[in-house]
């Protein structure tokens, strides 16, 4: 029997280990979203490893779980986020414009790719025949 969809995506995407049930593998990872909620920390930890540019060939980093700004904080990380984001090649998405699985799903999923999002909903990108993990609150 030949490979499943999601078995020859991460074959063509396996950079380490072996694609046996119940080995450790790593995958190279085209695509990572995330959202405010977490991303003003993801984005002060990658600031601290010193990488000067992301590495994927999208990264989008989007303001939609904190929109209601009712403090200078949701203010303060939003323009945090769109100065870094400037700053390391990744796109920012403005509140407003919508909530990040549905918007990613629509303009930038692709079939075959590799999707890592920091939103447990980040696995819709596979109604578009994506490897898409949602890390969540995890």
């Amino acid at each position: 029997m030949g490979l499943t969809i999601f078995e020859k995506i991460i074959k063509e995407h396996l950079v380490e280990g072996r694609l046996e049930p119940g080995e450790e593998i790593g995958i190279k990872i085209d695509q990572t979203l995330a959202q405010d909620a977490t991303g003003t920390m993801a984005l002060l930890e990658f600031e601290s490893i010193g990488v000067p540019k992301a590495k994927t060939e999208i990264s989008v980093w989007y303001a939609d779980h904190k929109t209601l700004e009712t403090g200078f904080e949701d203010t303060d990380d939003h323009r945090y986020m769109q100065t870094a984001c400037a700053k390391y090649g990744i796109y920012f998405s403005k509140p407003g414009n919508g909530i990040c699985h549905q918007v990613h799903l629509e303009r930038f999923a692709a079939p075959g790719k590799t999707l890592l999002g920091a939103d447990s909903h980040t696995t819709t990108g596979g109604a578009m025949g994506m490897v898409a993990i949602g890390a969540g609150g995890a």
